[in-house]
């Protein structure tokens, strides 16, 4: 390492922990345990915003920072980890593994992604299509993610198109936002499934078919918002003379017929999604009952998953989970929530539709800062307070936050998109201006769409 990258290193180390350790040592006008839990938050947020230490790391020390700083007793403070979100976490996770390892959701993606035209143009259609319906199959965005960039790289080494170039940057783009646009209508495919998790816990539960409702037209929207963005600004109504679909039969082809494992997989897939759809309707917590069928995939007699697989589902993010979770719940405890109910009055008081606009435009800007997760628990029981503090329906204000937490502009915003980046396949310059468009649409789709849209349905009442 050179002296002046050296030197860099240490200015941000400095950066990272100095200005907290500063701030929670001023001789400010506020309690201790407040000015505690700022300071040690304001960590948190410049570790994961610079990554100088990893995100998962970060996640595990908050609470006990929080616990020893006396900025929170231990059942505040270690809350999460007694969470079933962070149980059923871990089922999501390893289903998604799973229909990876076994190839299901990799024969699923040609089979529908087949059924159009295998043109670029047609492709950036396919993989849209093949996104909306294995949202309702595949609950892990990640194992989706994959799924789809993986098929995106085949096809552009198949026509030898360049990495990088405007129709591979257009392919991967549309891989990124097959996973990432219908992942708001389903609340159990994208964020909505963790803001539900805090939000049932203030204002009670949001039902599978309730957030399928309100987020349908606005996901819809969303969803045509970015295929036309990556047909457009990629120019790729020229692209008609390479066709994939000779490259893509081979490729299903491969896999061969169904397996005992990938039916096994696809049955395990079901029921997780119907336990999500169905106990909240019986007044039962899916996640308490989601983690039932994992011990199936890893029975000898099936051979899904081995021990060493646990290790290679990218269970990091479950620290990060709690961490941002503890931020939460600590806010709580030491009155933030109340400080930031009062303070807010002026602008969140004049109305649902201003709180609504406001917290979107908050989720698009904490995306800077935080990751989608850790915005998700640290703002849900925030803002779903306050809105009932301010005796508003609070549905539309958290369907807002979820939108928000889906708009980016730079790989960095979103794990998921920096690993899809890391295939190669797009340019970062054509990356950032198509996302800099796709932003601005979803301000139009929330002015012209999600509002009244919501407004219709009666839930600014």
């Amino acid at each position: 390492m050179s002296t002046v990258s050296r030197s860099k290193e240490y200015l941000l180390w400095l950066f990272v922990f100095g200005i907290p350790i500063v701030f929670g040592l001023l001789p400010l006008d506020m309690a201790p345990k407040m000015q505690y839990f700022l300071a040690i938050s304001l960590w948190g947020v410049l570790a994961w915003m610079t990554s100088i230490v990893p995100a998962g790391v970060v996640g595990a020390v908050l609470p006990s920072l929080f616990f020893f700083s006396g900025a929170a007793p231990a059942e505040v403070a270690y809350a999460p980890w007694f969470n079933s979100l962070i149980w059923g976490t871990i089922s999501i996770l390893l289903i998604g593994y799973a229909t990876d390892k076994t190839g299901i959701a990799k024969r699923m993606a040609y089979s529908i992604i087949l059924r159009f035209d295998c043109n670029l143009k047609g492709l950036v259609w396919a993989f849209m299509g093949a996104g909306v319906v294995m949202a309702f199959i595949i609950i892990d965005p990640m194992a989706r993610a994959m799924i789809f960039t993986t098929i995106a790289l085949g096809i552009v080494r198949a026509l030898d198109i360049p990495l990088k170039s405007r129709e591979s940057t257009a392919l991967g783009l549309a891989a990124f936002f097959a996973m990432s646009g219908p992942g708001l209508m389903l609340y159990t495919s994208g964020n909505g499934i963790y803001i539900n998790s805090v939000y049932r816990n203030v204002a009670g539960n949001i039902d599978y078919f309730q957030w399928l409702l309100g987020n349908i037209l606005p996901s819809l929207a969303w969803m045509l918002i970015s295929v036309l963005i990556v047909l457009k600004f990629f120019r790729l109504d020229n692209g008609r003379c390479l066709d994939a679909r000779e490259s893509l039969m081979a490729q299903k082809e491969a896999l061969g017929p169904m397996n005992r494992q990938e039916w096994t997989t696809l049955i395990v897939l079901l029921v997780l999604v119907a336990d999500y759809i169905l106990a909240p309707m019986v007044d039962l917590d899916p996640f308490l009952l989601s983690a039932l069928p994992m011990a199936l995939l890893f029975l000898p007699s099936v051979g899904i998953l081995q021990a060493n697989d646990f290790e290679e589902a990218n269970l990091k993010i479950l620290f990060v989970m709690t961490g941002a979770m503890s931020i939460g719940s600590v806010a709580g405890a030491v009155g933030l929530v109340d400080i930031l109910i009062q303070s807010s009055e002026p602008i969140m008081g004049r109305g649902p539709i201003v709180m609504t606009i406001a917290t979107f435009i908050l989720a698009v800007v904490s995306n800077f800062a935080l990751t989608p997760l850790a915005i998700v628990f640290t703002l849900t029981e925030a803002i779903t307070k306050m809105a009932l503090a301010f005796g508003y329906n609070p549905l539309p204000i958290a369907y807002a936050l979820c939108f928000g937490t889906d708009v980016y502009i730079f790989p960095y915003e979103y794990a998921i998109l920096l690993m899809c980046t890391g295939f190669g396949l797009m340019d970062n310059k054509m990356l950032i201006k198509a996302l800099c468009l796709r932003t601005i649409g979803a301000f139009a789709i929330l002015f012209l769409i999600s509002i009244p849209y919501w407004y219709l349905l009666g839930l600014f009442a």
